[in-house]
């Protein structure tokens, strides 16, 4: 029966399809048209020459669209209305408008309902975020139409103006970092929106950007400005000075946000934010080819010791946080201090100067813990150029011996082997670990070691030692995406019968675990790994994919992704590292298999039990389809 009506309405999707392909061809103009656009419209796509598979794709598309509607989870109901929206677009731009405001609507009813602030935990004290359902519809709508996505968008920051203010205390949801100060909300969310619509509308997202900058620094703003330089240098360097130059000049700015900005002028992919008592660590992609800009980061260093200046002089009875914010201009101005040695030697002695004054208000403690952070900085900036038996392990190893909380000395053992680890040494990060008292916290973090020392093993193309490092991890996930990773490897060095040996001894692996997410998604990597030189395997494990996903409630399409996570027992340290994975995608390796056999692939879609989950399949398969040229 289920076969049946499915066909059914393919059937008649066909028959809307074909009714759609009629009402083109008779619209078409009949007058007389000038030579250069009778050669445009010979080389546009036309309805007409659609071939059969392409029609079919196009009825399975129009047939997901309606049968979204029907589904109660709002935010799948929007998200497989937008992919069927983007996916349409170029057949019939109508429809897939349409569908973008519906899709829109629906997403708005979602978050206004039920309140949903995107962050999924994956520890006691940790989140990560899955993406806002607006700004995705945004982000895809202005692909193919840009005045619709910036209309969409002035609505978008409407509702969250609105949000705001029906917020008794809007501060009160924020997850706020004391040394960054306070952000207006509504920064957080332009910035955001913003880029999201970096690769589609950069004039938009930079105007938006420069409205977030106005009301506040959001801590994602050296994030941001890497990957606007990514687009647009100059747009980026110009947005960047007229942030400087506002920082350089507010009585109010931390020395907190001055770090955030620390990064762009120098091409660096990591911020270091810490008083002494706390560290915040924050690293983005790295910038390639970025060519230094001595004005720029003249500018730069000026605003920041007329930050630093200021922040010397506050008085205490008139500004209550003067001890930590005196705390973490001191690291600033550690941190910066070879900085301004290399580019603007004539700044150094005033330098040092504020650095010796700013120090003797800083108890001796915090003072220590701040040169600890910036030996830490070092290492990671430059992890070959210490050895083993660094002064900052050794450090760690003293503190942890000499104190008598067991929370703290598990710990501080952590952070030892985490700097071994750093320094190439595996065996010293292991024997480290392995004094952590907790078992199961041990057990965690020297997993967190060895993946750490297998991706870097992959990175430096010793394979033999990277499946070695893998066997050591026993996440079902985890284990299968560097098996899958060291096999790409292989099949880089065109050696396709280890790539084979490598995967089908993950898979062994795989099919042994308990039907949970995590053996989905090592499935799923391992079909998809498979479709780039062995189809007909690939769909072999697919099929096995498909039977697991079946038998886990609540899976959604958008946990495709390889998520880590690493917390102290109390809670006092976290380490998240989340990857996107393409593979981990259950649509989009149906989507890579279909070019070998789409009728296999769209009824492995079909299988599927769960309605979001199958819709998002065959909206992915049907659209491979429509993407080929």
């Amino acid at each position: 029966m289920k076969t049946r009506s499915i066909s059914l309405a393919i059937g008649l999707a066909l028959v809307l399809c074909s009714s759609l392909i009629a009402q083109q061809k008779a619209a078409q103009p009949t007058s007389p048209q000038a030579p250069e656009a009778t050669a445009e419209a010979a080389d546009r796509p036309q309805a007409t020459e659609l071939s059969a598979l392409s029609q079919r794709a196009l009825a399975l598309l129009l047939q997901a669209g309606e049968e979204a509607r029907s589904l109660k989870e709002a935010y799948q109901r929007a998200r497989i209305q937008a992919a069927v929206a983007d996916a349409l677009w170029d057949h019939d731009a109508g429809h897939a408008r349409e569908l973008f405001q519906s899709a829109f609507e629906v997403a708005l009813d979602y978050y206004r309902e039920s309140k949903d602030d995107n962050l999924r935990q994956v520890t006691r004290g940790g989140f990560v975020s899955r993406a806002d359902m607006r700004q995705e519809i945004i982000k895809l709508a202005s692909r193919h139409d840009a005045a619709l996505g910036r209309a969409l968008t002035e609505q978008y920051i409407e509702e969250r103006e609105r949000e705001l203010q029906a917020q008794s205390q809007p501060s009160s949801r924020l997850r706020t970092n004391p040394l960054l100060g306070t952000v207006d909300p509504a920064a957080n969310n332009l910035l955001s929106v913003a880029s999201s619509l970096l690769e589609v509308d950069l004039k938009a997202a930079v105007e938006l950007a420069q409205r977030a900058f106005a009301l506040g620094l959001p801590q994602s703003s050296s994030h941001f400005f890497a990957n606007l330089a990514r687009r647009d240098r100059a747009a980026a360097d110009q947005l960047y000075l007229s942030v400087i130059e506002r920082i350089g000049q507010d009585q109010a700015a931390l020395p907190g946000q001055l770090l955030l900005l620390a990064a762009y002028p120098f091409g660096e992919n990591r911020v270091w934010i810490a008083d002494g008592e706390q560290t915040n660590s924050m690293a983005f992609p790295a910038l390639t080819d970025f060519k230094l800009d001595p004005a720029l980061i003249e500018r730069f260093l000026a605003a920041a010791f007329a930050l630093l200046s200021r922040t010397y002089h506050l008085n205490p009875a008139q500004v209550p946080d003067v001890p930590s914010r005196l705390r973490v201009a001191l690291f600033a101005l550690r941190l910066l201090e070879a900085k301004v040695a290399q580019y603007q030697p004539a700044l150094l002695p005033q330098w040092r100067e504020l650095a010796g004054q700013i120090a003797t208000l800083v108890t001796g403690q915090s003072r220590d813990r701040i040169e600890q952070t910036i030996q830490q900085t070092a290492q990671e900036r430059a992890p070959n150029l210490a050895s083993p038996q660094t002064a900052q392990v050794q450090d760690l190893l003293d503190r942890a011996q000499q104190t008598s909380n067991l929370s703290r000395r598990d710990d501080l053992y952590r952070e030892a082997a985490f700097a071994a680890n750093r320094q190439g040494d595996l065996a010293r990060a292991i024997e480290i670990a392995g004094r952590i008292s907790n078992f199961d916290y041990r057990r965690q973090v020297q997993a967190w070691l060895y993946f750490e020392a297998a991706t870097r093993a992959i990175t430096e193309n010793r394979l033999d030692e990277a499946r070695r490092l893998a066997l050591e991890i026993t996440a079902t996930d985890q284990r299968a995406y560097l098996f899958f990773q060291i096999a790409r490897a292989a099949l880089k060095e065109k050696d396709r019968p280890r790539a084979n040996e490598l995967l089908e001894e993950a898979i062994k692996q795989a099919t042994k675990a308990e039907n949970t997410q995590e053996k989905l998604r090592a499935l799923l990597g391992l079909a998809y790994t498979y479709a780039s030189f062995d189809p007909i395997r690939g769909f072999e494990v697919a099929d096995e994919a498909i039977r697991t996903a079946n038998q886990i409630p609540h899976y959604e399409p958008d946990q495709g992704r390889l998520v880590r996570s690493l917390e102290s027992p109390d809670k006092s340290s976290s380490h998240i590292s989340v990857a996107n994975e393409e593979g981990f995608d259950l649509g989009k390796t149906l989507a890579v298999l279909a070019p070998t056999d789409f009728d296999r692939a769209l009824w492995l879609a079909q299988s599927l039990a769960s309605k979001p989950l199958q819709l998002s399949a065959l909206v992915a398969v049907a659209a491979s389809v429509l993407k080929q040229k």
